[in-house]
């Protein structure tokens, strides 16, 4: 079966006969750390009933994942990587991080509050997984991950947006701006 964590969205592989003869299992999302309660769907009345029902969540006693837990990613594209010509970073310029500079160091990189991001945005409002930023084939890309209080660009909730070099975007009540150096992009 796959179950999904409540928080962040991270979809899992859960092999049913792990339930053994138990109603109820405790996990913990191997992304945000969020733990909580899957029921077997053997022992529900119905899905209709069930769904709702599905997540709760559960503060203590939770199973170990033990690489058990694979995380069910869609399959992203493989970028090229950062041209060397160039430079790529991102500085706050309004929240509680402010002149804070994060070097980019990959064509892919994850936004959030969760201490497993590439970047962590030290602010209440933002997501554990809040957004990721991809430099493809010269364009720099935000992509919202479904994050609660959504990521503006130019003053708009946007999912999808291209941020050229000294384009702004906020997370939560983090603005940063996209700094390139050097290159035909700066």
């Amino acid at each position: 079966m796959i179950i999904t964590c409540p928080e962040c969205s991270t979809k899992y592989r859960y092999d049913e006969a792990r339930f053994g003869g138990a109603d109820v299992k405790l996990v913990k999302c191997t992304s945000c750390e969020h733990s909580f309660e899957v029921r077997n769907p053997l022992d529900e009345p119905s899905n209709a009933t069930s769904i709702g029902k599905m997540f709760q969540e559960v503060p203590e006693k939770v199973e170990a994942p033990d690489g058990e837990l694979k995380a069910e990613s869609p399959e992203l594209p493989e970028l090229a990587p950062l041209p060397t010509d160039q430079r790529f970073s991102l500085a706050v310029i309004a929240g509680s991080q402010a002149g804070t500079v994060f070097p980019i160091t990959k064509p892919r990189i994850y936004l959030g509050r969760g201490s497993t991001m590439d970047i962590q945005i030290k602010d209440s409002e933002v997501s554990r997984r809040h957004a990721m930023l991809e430099v493809r084939e010269g364009a720099v890309v935000l992509v919202d991950m479904g994050a609660t209080n959504g990521t503006w660009v130019g003053g708009e909730r946007a999912e999808e947006a291209e941020i050229t070099n000294q384009g702004e975007f906020t997370l939560g009540s983090t603005t940063l701006m996209l700094i390139i150096t050097g290159g035909a992009g700066a």
